[in-house]
């Protein structure tokens, strides 16, 4: 058993797990030795979201030798957003940095974090110098990131990493924002403050696959344009005006041609491809405005952003501050 950690260390890893038994103790392994001779104290705060695997028996023995592990064990599957916002909630540092357990993002980096963030820096985005991921990732990637800075205006840095460091005024910040359905990078970048970014090397995954597929990909895209743009509702009015002046100006046109020159349309086929055409339109126009009802609905319900099950190595006298009692519900 190590020294009891202080209460607030200089640094808090925020590490969200979701079956990640095959990387959970080289992931430690790997940070223990980048911050063994650093004269810096920290904890490695681990958010499993609903794993069903060794994942959370791994964490639970590692934290048993070592009380600067901790372990905040959500009640089910919330998602990477909700946990995200759980890690903040129960981390003490004065500095917290986001990272993933797959070492992707390598643990050496993390004292250049750390010194970057104390040039002066509020948060300290990690941004990717090359991506080892598939082809069709970084095809997503680079549509979505370029698609929801023209549609947002929030301009989130291209080939942004889960790796970044903030301090705790920056997550104090983060926490007053209370929705419910969250897209984190945006909310990030909403806070302000003193920002900037450095290049992190990107490896393959140590072990295992990504857990965030093409369906998980899409509901995010989707859950980030609703949250911080209104411009699909601007899109809908204007196709709406469009197919307007189109069909005014074919019924104006059917009638001068009956009229003046005494020739009339006939046909279903034109009639039929019309009113398709037009249904499909009305539909899709009637499922964006349904997303942002849909989005409503959930957020007046005011339901905790996630519910933990289960608390390790967590003084039950700090857990969070008044400004984080909208986000929790505790069940354990």
């Amino acid at each position: 058993m190590t020294d009891k950690a202080a209460s607030h260390p200089e640094l808090s890893l925020i590490v969200c797990l979701y079956y990640e038994e095959e990387c959970v103790e080289e992931f430690v392994a790997q940070v223990r030795a980048a911050l063994k001779d650093q004269a810096i104290t920290y904890e490695i705060v681990f958010v499993d979201d609903g794993s069903q695997d060794r994942t959370v028996p791994l964490v639970l023995e590692m934290a048993e030798r070592d009380d600067r592990i901790k372990l905040i064990q959500l009640s089910r599957n919330h998602g990477k957003e909700a946990a995200i916002t759980a890690g903040i909630t129960y981390a003490r540092g004065e500095h917290m940095i986001m990272m993933d357990p797959d070492l992707q993002d390598p643990p050496e980096a993390i004292m250049d974090f750390y010194r970057k963030a104390q040039e002066g820096y509020d948060l300290v985005f990690g941004v990717r110098k090359t991506r080892e991921d598939s082809l069709s990732t970084r095809l997503f990637s680079k549509l979505f990131w370029t698609f929801l800075n023209r549609l947002t205006g929030l301009d989130i840095p291209e080939n942004l990493s889960v790796m970044r460091i903030f301090n705790r005024q920056f997550a104090s910040e983060f926490l007053k924002y209370a929705e419910r359905l969250r897209f984190i990078e945006g909310i990030f970048m909403l806070v302000g403050m003193r920002r900037t970014s450095m290049a992190v090397a990107h490896h393959k995954r140590f072990a295992g696959v990504s857990k965030f597929n093409v369906k998980k990909r899409i509901a995010l895209a989707l859950k980030a344009i609703t949250s911080f743009s209104d411009k699909p509702i601007h899109l809908a009015i204007g196709t709406g005006i469009w197919l307007l002046s189109i069909s005014l100006g074919y019924g104006l046109w059917a009638v001068i041609r009956k009229v003046f020159f005494n020739v009339a349309l006939t046909g279903w086929t034109s009639l039929f491809v019309s009113i398709l055409f037009v249904g499909s339109i009305q539909i899709i126009l009637l499922g964006i405005i349904g997303n942002y009802v849909g989005r409503i609905y959930s957020e007046v319900k005011a339901r905790p952003v996630f519910t933990v099950f289960r608390a390790i190595n967590i003084d039950p006298d700090e857990e969070f501050g008044d400004e984080r009692e909208g986000c929790v519900n505790r069940r354990g």
